[in-house]
């Protein structure tokens, strides 16, 4: 969370530059996020994720906008009226904004666990002691799982609380307040000489390194699913090829590049570039920790759009093998219905076998055709046998 420095006047020229960039990109980003909540199906069921989300986007577009805007709204309440900061604080405007940003974290943590529910549930991968089956919840888990979603909800609501505390300074009774509150970071509570007054600085900045330590967490859980999905790639891979001697070196370089280099992974670097941004002094602060958070943005919209996909052709294989099986039970009813075919008779059986022609034959012909060939002698003889044309056969007397 970030408030306006009041106590260094007038920004200057490259932060309102910088406020001015975050702000074009934090609307390009709600309207992404609008897109996404709105067009895909497996995103309406989850409120957060398809209403809060592309809200806490506006609202950081609404934070930057202030910030760019502060110069002018310092020149017209302080400079030209005489005011002081408390009448600078005292704004409609500004308070509406110190309101709407203390939801912004809230929302944050509770997206960043539903996506990563989602992933872990689709992919049906162990989830903080949640068992899921074929994309389903296991039955025993349900109280689990009641648990760890009222907790997280119990969480984003106990950092609204803290977030509109520290807005506020409602605890101006108790300790003096900081007007480094939501201008400094971790730098500045370290280096400088801790007293009273620092902590309200502190409760400033807790809310986003909760936030922080949890995505780091759940980043991680992503990057073990994914993990355990390229190690399963890898070791049939080797095993196919049989490269046994060969497993390590592939496995690792294999793993580390495709897990480095998946979108899956992408938010770890998001949560490292929210954690940065909060380390910075008076000077950087207000525009590197809007930096850091709409980078941890970016990340989650690109998480997203890549669960997205994934359920887009899971969805795909689905359908094309219901289509399949479809189309395998229509083909076997089919062969069922054809007519059957007499089996082929002895002669067709020899001469299929002998790879010949088959002479199917007539119902009034006979498979045993005699032969009529014969030897040379007896054509020979039959040749001498005297003709009777000749009218050399002899006459055949009977006895006298």
């Amino acid at each position: 969370m970030t408030f306006i420095d009041t106590t260094h006047g007038r920004p200057s020229p490259g932060l309102i530059a910088g406020y001015s960039i975050l702000c074009v990109i934090s609307l390009i980003c709600t309207a992404w996020a609008i897109n996404l909540g709105r067009c895909r199906q497996h995103y309406r069921s989850f409120f957060s994720v398809r209403v809060l989300f592309p809200i806490a986007l506006f609202i950081l577009a609404l934070e930057n906008a202030a910030l760019a805007a502060s110069g002018r709204l310092y020149d017209s309440l302080i400079i030209e009226e005489g005011g002081n900061t408390s009448d600078f604080n005292s704004n409609l405007f500004i308070r509406a904004v110190l309101v709407l940003q203390a939801f912004e974290v809230p929302i944050l943590l509770i997206v960043m666990f539903e996506i990563t529910y989602l992933v872990h549930k689709r992919r049906s991968v162990n989830f903080c002691l949640m068992y899921f089956d074929d994309g389903v919840r296991v039955k025993n888990t349900a109280f689990m799982s009641f648990m760890l979603r009222n907790s997280i909800r119990a969480l984003a609501t106990a950092l609204l609380i803290l977030g509109l505390i520290a807005d506020f300074q409602l605890f101006h009774s108790l300790f003096p307040l900081d007007d480094r509150a939501g201008t400094a970071g971790w730098w500045t509570l370290f280096t400088e000489e801790w007293d009273e007054s620092s902590i309200h600085l502190l409760i400033s900045l807790i809310p986003t390194a909760v936030l922080t330590v949890v995505s780091f967490y759940l980043s991680i859980m992503l990057w073990r699913s994914v993990f355990f999905f390229v190690f399963q790639h890898n070791l049939t891979r080797i095993s196919k090829l049989g490269f046994v001697c060969n497993f390590v070196g592939r496995y690792s370089s294999d793993t580390y590049c495709d897990a480095i280099q998946s979108p899956w992974f992408y938010s770890f670097f998001g949560t490292l570039a929210m954690a940065v941004g909060q380390l910075f002094g008076t000077e950087l602060y207000t525009v590197m920790s809007n930096a850091g958070m709409l980078v941890f943005i970016i990340t989650i919209l690109l998480l997203m759009a890549e669960v997205d996909k994934d359920i887009v052709k899971t969805d795909d294989i689905a359908s094309f093998l219901v289509q399949v099986a479809q189309k395998g039970d229509r083909t076997r009813m089919s062969t069922f219905t054809q007519p059957r075919r007499d089996p082929p008779s002895r002669k067709e059986e020899r001469q299929m076998n002998n790879d010949e022609p088959c002479a199917v034959l007539a119902d009034n012909e006979t498979e045993n055709v005699p032969d009529v060939t014969s030897n040379d002698k007896d054509v020979n003889e039959i040749e001498s046998m005297p003709n009777a044309d000749d009218g050399n056969i002899p006459e055949v007397r009977g006895d006298e």
